[in-house]
């Protein structure tokens, strides 16, 4: 029993937190490249085994993104039990993402100058911000058009991420600036500004049959008489 235990406590200190190994990751690709940088070499550093850590990560570009990946799997959860209104429920979702950021700059400015520098990293981060903007169009496509593809879904992610990525880059390029939430409550603000009027109430013509009615009238007819005939005819028809 004892000996069953002692085992159990070493391998839970072998396996290192996600942050751990992220954070070891990133400090070996600043300050030996992100070339020279191998699994080996975070292995070894953090004290997990290869096997291991290719079982848990695959490579070390998943290393570099592991976070972000956890970090959408959350968002995502959170969306789907939110019993908010659609449009609060993806600014919440954003703030999310951008607490994700914020919160730790250790890892998240170094990383932001590696995928800079490295087109293929660079690439990854794009997928990533894709799968943010195609979660939160379906989201407000499920919850406002039953699903469907939706215009004003898909204008309002895309306004979303904008406002997100372009506040984010700012404290990114500068971390110790000051008023960082404000700016991003303000850049929020801008999208809820945009897109509410687009999911309050039902779309211009929704839920209503267009009629034409064809109005046919002497001329030198009076205006009064000629709005008295029309009001009278659209009575009519109902």
């Amino acid at each position: 029993m004892g000996s069953n235990g002692e085992r159990a406590a070493r391998g839970g200190q072998q396996r290192a937190e996600t942050r751990e190994v992220v954070l070891a990751a990133v400090r070996l690709f600043t300050e030996e490249g992100y070339e020279a940088t191998t699994m080996a070499g975070i292995a070894e550093t953090t004290g997990v085994s290869r096997r291991s850590l290719f079982r848990r990560f695959g490579s070390k570009e998943d290393v570099l993104f592991a976070e972000h990946d956890e970090l959408f799997e959350t968002v995502v959860r959170y969306m789907e039990a939110s019993p908010e209104p659609p449009l609060d429920t993806v600014v919440s979702a954003a703030r999310l993402v951008f607490q994700g950021y914020v919160r730790d700059p250790e890892i998240t400015v170094p990383r932001y100058r590696l995928v800079r520098a490295h087109d293929r990293l660079r690439d990854r981060e794009v997928a990533m911000t894709a799968r943010y903007q195609a979660a939160f169009s379906h989201h407000l496509a499920e919850r406002t058009g039953g699903g469907r593809p939706s215009l004003e879904a898909e204008v309002v992610a895309a306004a979303l991420i904008a406002a997100h990525n372009h506040v984010l880059r700012g404290w990114l390029r500068d971390p110790e600036a000051e008023g960082i939430w404000e700016r991003f409550d303000r850049a929020m603000g801008r999208v809820r500004a945009m897109a509410g009027p687009l999911f309050e109430g039902p779309r211009g013509g929704e839920g209503h049959e267009d009629r034409v009615l064809v109005a046919v009238y002497p001329s030198g007819v009076e205006h009064a008489e000629l709005l008295r005939r029309v009001a009278s005819a659209v009575d009519e028809r109902g």
